[in-house]
């Protein structure tokens, strides 16, 4: 489902899933969001998760997850 949506679209869940995690909701959720529109090709989303993965914020510390998504990243830039 996700892979279909405009930039635009991509760019609002990205934006809903930041403000989220930022603000202590469900991050859980937010997590996946993130990686849904990380995969459908939004860089940014998954600059995000190669931070939170670094640093360990709302996630666990995982230099690995944090590698594969920055990874990905360079590869949607």
């Amino acid at each position: 489902m996700i892979k279909q949506l405009s930039q635009q679209d991509l760019e609002h869940v990205y934006a809903n899933a930041v403000n989220t995690i930022q603000s202590q909701m469900n991050f859980c959720d937010a997590v996946t969001d993130l990686e849904k529109v990380a995969h459908a090709g939004h860089g940014k989303a998954a600059l995000f998760l190669a931070e939170l993965y670094t640093q360990g914020f709302r996630v666990e510390r995982d230099s690995l997850k944090a590698l594969y998504w920055q990874k990905l990243a360079t590869m949607k830039a």
